[in-house]
């Protein structure tokens, strides 16, 4: 003998008891009382917000024999018939089943005959987006003008899918997602008639893991009675759920925001091993980030999480950056964990890319430190000093080995480049996708040919014509000068104003080439001329 499960013994019979939807059942009690119901509803929403339940009680509510103010008396004959599902008159198809042509010219046929137990038939058709477009447009003249005895109220999650032409020949109702604290008073009392005994923190996790819908924290409550019993404890619904990551999940963010990347990795090869649910994990983490960025904008107080989550998610707001923050919330979100729960892989990837930076510029190499602060005259005497240099010196040791690839802005005599190659590229790369008014700037920035301080100058000197003339353009621009010179700000260590020139012999507009449309398009996505050649006469 099966027993009926909690989401169906506890479905709403009476607008009423419908929860977290009272304007709609405000409006359908009033339409009802004053007998002005409509011939054709569309009820879109989220799964378990109540929308088929609803349609139900509209049923029961027309064709009740004692209605009180438009609410259904529930003990009448028909109440008692449509709660035992055998109302001839309340016909409840399933589009995604029954979703072809002859479907629906079998309902345009039927429709005609009048109602065999109450005063109107009423077709519910759930989930009425996978209805097919043939169908679609056989059911639209039955739709628009059907006999006075006849409602349709057609339910769906994706209202986007139903034809333009179905939604525009009836009422529409948005049923919302249900609020955390609605979910979990409707599961306290339900607790409470059942007898069963469960902590009030417990049902709050509870309502706050099932994101709004009513049914699955009914289903999930009814799971949890099964396997363990009253009382329902947090621990009991953090077993259930895999909701046991918090700390790990906390620990990640404080890793994150820290830059420490090693550590950020040793924590989730440890939960992996350990054998957590990396997709709870990854869940976790990006619901605690963007807590922090929440309580960085001021709206802390519209969380809902517990009090000491929340107490740790303010503080860490009070101490990382917000750019930080957003960057880590952005390449978190991305990560894509739906697929396997045990591959490590995307987490560890979105950890070097929001912090592995980080670390690096917190500990620099040899290579990419930064290098001090010198004056054009500084740099000629450090010039001077090393051409003093002994020459057994030079003997004594090996030369160099020559790069593989020219560096892409070289130095000018006697004026040293404050940026080595790589950290050159990364600005660069920095400004790969920054536009100004015009032009992108990182690939103007590729046709530098050398780049030196000047004073209080960084000089950036041309080797093409159009190139100069688009920067010095785009520098004209406050902001745009002031988001570049703050990319190198950071690279150099110190503010600089910037300062374009037009290397010598490079003038770059006397070739008939360079007026092409085309070629100046290629120009100014970073392209260059190698070499022209003149038509033979």
């Amino acid at each position: 003998m099966t027993t009926e499960v909690f989401y169906r013994k506890w479905r709403p019979r009476t607008f009423s008891q419908v929860v977290g939807q009272e304007p709609i059942t405000t409006t359908l009690r009033q339409s009802v009382a004053q007998g002005r119901v409509a011939h054709a509803y569309l009820f879109c929403g989220p799964r378990g917000t109540g929308k088929t339940s609803t349609a139900r009680i509209l049923a029961k509510a027309v064709n009740c024999l004692e209605p009180q103010e438009g609410e259904p008396c529930d003990g009448c004959a028909v109440c008692q018939a449509i709660n035992q599902g055998r109302f001839l008159d309340m016909i409840e198809v399933d589009a995604a089943s029954n979703r072809r042509i002859d479907d629906f010219r079998n309902i345009r046929d039927k429709v005609n005959f009048a109602p065999s137990e109450g005063r109107y038939k009423v077709y519910i058709i759930d989930e009425s987006h996978q209805l097919t477009g043939e169908a679609s447009n056989a059911f639209l003249k039955t739709l628009e003008e059907p006999p006075g005895h006849v409602i349709f109220v057609l339910c769906t999650t994706e209202p986007h899918k139903v034809l333009p032409t179905i939604i525009s020949r009836c009422q529409r109702f948005d049923f919302r997602r249900l609020s955390s604290e609605v979910v979990a008073g409707r599961l306290n009392r339900i607790c409470r008639d059942e007898g069963i005994e469960a902590e009030p923190e417990a049902l709050r996790a509870l309502a706050r893991a099932v994101s709004g819908s009513l049914r699955d924290g009914e289903n999930l409550l009814e799971q949890l009675v099964v396997s363990y019993g009253s009382p329902i404890t947090m621990t009991r619904v953090q077993e259930l759920l895999g909701l046991g990551g918090t700390e790990d999940a906390l620990s990640l963010v404080r890793y994150l925001l820290k830059g420490n990347v090693a550590e950020a990795l040793t924590l989730i090869n440890h939960a992996a091993w350990s054998g957590t649910d990396l997709r709870q994990l990854h869940r976790l983490t990006v619901e605690f980030l963007r807590g922090v960025l929440v309580y960085q904008c001021g709206a802390g107080e519209t969380l809902d999480q517990p009090a000491e989550v929340a107490q740790m998610l303010e503080g860490l707001a009070k101490t990382a950056p917000m750019d930080l923050v957003v960057r880590a919330l952005r390449k978190m979100g991305e990560a894509n964990t739906r697929h396997d729960d045990t591959f490590t892989l995307p987490l560890e990837l979105a950890v070097v890319e929001v912090c592995g930076e980080e670390e690096m510029r917190s500990s620099p190499t040899e290579e990419q430190a930064p290098r001090p602060r010198r004056s054009p005259g500084q740099a000629a005497a450090g010039g001077e000093k090393a051409r003093e240099a002994p020459r057994s010196a030079e003997a004594a040791s090996p030369p160099p080995k020559p790069e593989k690839a020219p560096p892409p802005a070289a130095a000018v005599p006697g004026q040293e480049p404050p940026l080595p190659v790589g950290q050159w590229n990364q600005v660069v790369k920095a400004l790969s996708r920054y536009k100004g008014k015009r032009f992108m700037i990182g690939p103007l920035l590729r046709d530098c040919k050398s780049h030196y301080l000047d004073g209080d100058s960084l000089v950036l000197s041309f080797s093409h014509q159009s190139h100069f003339e688009r920067f010095k353009e785009e520098m004209e621009n406050p902001q745009c000068r002031r988001d570049v010179e703050d990319a190198f700000a950071k690279a150099l260590d110190g503010k600089y104003e910037l300062r374009a020139v037009l290397a010598e012999g490079n003038s770059g507009n006397n070739s008939p080439t360079s007026h092409s449309p085309m070629v100046r398009t290629a120009l100014g996505l970073g392209a260059r001329i190698l070499e022209e050649k003149e038509d033979d006469e």
